[in-house]
């Protein structure tokens, strides 16, 4: 089983491409606000959208979800599935 660390690439305020990984799903999803308060890319026509890559338990090959902050500043999922 493809097992991976969960992380993201984001844009930031001087146009650099940084990729973040984190050790958990749990530790990406309690620092995700900050990094889509902070992130310039835009994905699918959504601004400070984020891409977030990784590894499902039991399950073979990478999953994607497209966050972005929500009316109530929370972030929420736009999109999800397989790569």
């Amino acid at each position: 089983m493809a097992k991976f660390k969960p992380g993201f690439w984001y844009k930031t305020k001087d146009s650099k491409n940084e990729w973040v990984e984190f050790n958990t799903y749990a530790e990406l999803k309690s620092n995700l606000k900050g990094y889509l308060e902070q992130n310039t890319e835009n994905h699918n026509g959504c601004n400070n959208a984020i891409a977030v890559f990784r590894s499902r338990r039991g399950e073979w090959g990478e999953w994607f979800e497209h966050w972005v902050l929500g009316d109530n500043g929370k972030p929420r999922i736009i999109k999800s599935g397989w790569q």
